[in-house]
């Protein structure tokens, strides 16, 4: 009996729980497959697609700029002499006409006095005024110092400012037409505003390359190094201060009810662009289409493709943002 409880028991409990352990194994990691039968994944990757539908393109072309003083101009002398009297000091105000310096010009004569002697030149007085108005610096003239044609005597700022940004070179293509104003948006600052006599040049022509002297006086530039500067005039009514971040938007068009496409699912932005058309039977063809106003996001397709047409959401080969994989919302399809 001693045998049979400490050997044949125990003995008998260890093969029971063997044969289930092992049953077990087999059910998780060997089931039965019915025979004949292949398995076959049912998950396949599919492009996502877009559809052409009608829809509204507001096409507004933005930047980000600073507020400038308007460059100061130079007060020039159109006469050759010396300086009779300074009228005003640095730090004046002047409005524009008003005097800046006297100068007295002496001219030699050309006869001679009874006796032979020569005449005594012709002494005659001429003012220089202010071509703008403003404040008046760098005006360090004293009385009978000498000043020849074209010195530069003072200068004068504007109390004015400007709105300035740099676009890039896509932007330059959502502007069908010369812009001539914009809203400006005060970074902290006051209510946007509208400003006026809008100005596009390039930040390393000719205006950019004026002259040295005018860039102390401006207050601040753009500090831009390439691209087109855009600049328009801020109302004399707003409050801004040179340095002050803004954003300068300029409206380039508007497109209401007409054909759209998101701009992933065209190669190209401007004028022209190609979209790969996903026919019912899931046949892709490459497509040349006519593009109209690009907001960014979404591009006006003018012509060929119709309401309705399927196309890739993404151009093949074209790397994603992760913007675009977000709003991809993946492409998984579990059949």
């Amino acid at each position: 009996m001693t045998v049979l409880r400490r050997w044949v028991w125990p003995g008998l409990k260890f093969l029971v729980f063997a044969a289930i352990a092992v049953s077990l194994v087999r059910l998780a990691f060997f089931a039965a497959q019915p025979e004949g039968e292949e398995t076959v994944p049912t998950g396949q990757i599919a492009d996502p697609t877009v559809t052409v539908e009608k829809g509204d393109v507001v096409n507004d072309v933005e930047a980000t700029g600073t507020i400038r003083s308007v460059a100061s101009t130079a007060v020039r002398s159109s006469v050759e002499g010396t300086v009779n009297k300074v009228f005003v000091a640095n730090g004046a105000h002047v409005e524009q006409g008003a005097p800046v310096i006297d100068v007295r010009v002496e001219t030699p004569s050309t006869g001679t006095a009874d006796d032979g002697a020569p005449l005594p030149p012709t002494v005659t007085f001429s003012t220089v005024v202010a071509t703008s108005g403003g404040t008046v610096s760098g005006l360090d003239l004293v009385t009978k110092q000498p000043v020849t044609i074209g010195d530069t005597v003072a200068r004068v700022a504007p109390e004015a400012y400007r709105a300035s940004a740099t676009l890039d070179a896509a932007q330059l293509y959502r502007l069908t037409s010369r812009p001539s104003k914009a809203t400006v948006t005060v970074t902290d600052g006051p209510a946007p505003f509208t400003c006026t006599n809008l100005s596009l040049t390039s930040a390393a022509g000719s205006d950019g390359a004026a002259s040295d002297e005018s860039a102390d006086d401006s207050g601040g530039g753009s500090g831009s190094s390439g691209g087109t500067q855009l600049e328009c005039d801020v109302p004399s009514g707003v409050t801004v201060f040179p340095g002050l971040e803004v954003t300068v938007a300029v409206p380039a068009g508007t497109a209401e009810g007409v054909l759209t496409l998101p701009t992933t699912a065209v190669q190209g932005t401007a004028q022209k662009g190609v979209v790969t058309v996903v026919g019912e039977d899931g046949a892709r063809t490459e497509k040349s289409i006519v593009l109209g106003l690009n907001d960014g996001e979404t591009v006006e397709v003018r012509s060929g493709l119709a309401e309705g047409d399927t196309v890739l959401q993404f151009v093949p080969g074209k790397e994603q943002t992760e913007d675009d994989e977000s709003a991809d919302g993946g492409s998984v399809v579990i059949g």
